[in-house]
């Protein structure tokens, strides 16, 4: 019977350490809408503080049974499966409101810009299509397509030195994240591309839900050079 009740007891702490490490998402941004993104960020943000209100008291009423010791294995072990079951309508209920909001914004343009250093630089030799909001197997994404700006040859194996860099941005500038795309293909020979040619059409994940906040306030995207890539602004 010791035994087995360490082990309930293991799988308990064992179950309270993920969650604290998995974190939760703040409330501020539940009930706002983002112009671009919907309610997405607020059902992830509102699911984020219920599982983590929910993880708080099944930590408080395990503590207070692993207390009692042995006696209380069977009322731990039903607790656990009572976590369980609520963890999962809730999942279940935040999936299918997510899977609802996204199908109303797919198909929406989000603003694009370029940062005056690009404009002036020689990097920018793509164009960009307006950028949408995509259903990308039942998470949201953003179609990015590109295509020459103009005619240019590029040298045997050095397709990879053509790259587009670009962030997304809050209403006031802040980045959300970076990322770069490979628009040219890496050949053994050298080739020519034309312009109005397409380059690459590729969807881009938003990880709304693992910072519904951040996104509360997503504007948009911005290409860069690299060298505004790699700064850490």
């Amino acid at each position: 019977m010791k035994n087995s009740f360490n082990l309930i007891v293991s799988v308990f702490i064992g179950g309270m350490i993920l969650v604290s490490c998995g974190g939760g998402g703040g409330s501020k941004s539940e009930g706002k809408k983002n112009p671009y993104l919907g309610s997405l960020p607020s059902i992830y943000a509102k699911y984020n503080a219920e599982k983590e209100s929910l993880e708080k008291k099944i930590e408080e009423k395990g503590l207070k049974l692993m207390s009692g010791g042995e006696k209380n294995s069977d009322k731990i072990m039903k607790l656990m499966q009572e976590d369980e079951a609520t963890s999962k309508v809730l999942k279940e209920k935040m999936n299918a409101d997510a899977s609802a909001e996204i199908a109303k914004i797919a198909g929406k343009e989000i603003p694009l810009s370029y940062t005056k250093s690009l404009s002036d630089s020689e990097e920018l030799f793509y164009n960009v299509a307006p950028v949408k909001l995509v259903d990308n197997k039942g998470t949201l994404a953003i179609e990015i397509a590109l295509s020459a700006k103009s005619d240019f040859d590029v040298p045997r194996m050095k397709g990879y030195d053509y790259s587009a860099y670009f962030r997304l941005i809050t209403s006031d500038g802040s980045t959300i994240t970076k990322s770069v795309l490979l628009p040219v293909k890496l050949e053994y020979k050298a080739f020519s591309i034309a312009a109005g040619e397409q380059l690459s059409l590729s969807n881009f994940p938003l990880y709304v839900s693992n910072q519904p906040e951040v996104y509360a306030d997503f504007a948009g995207i911005e290409f860069i050079t690299k060298e505004e890539y790699d700064s850490n602004h």
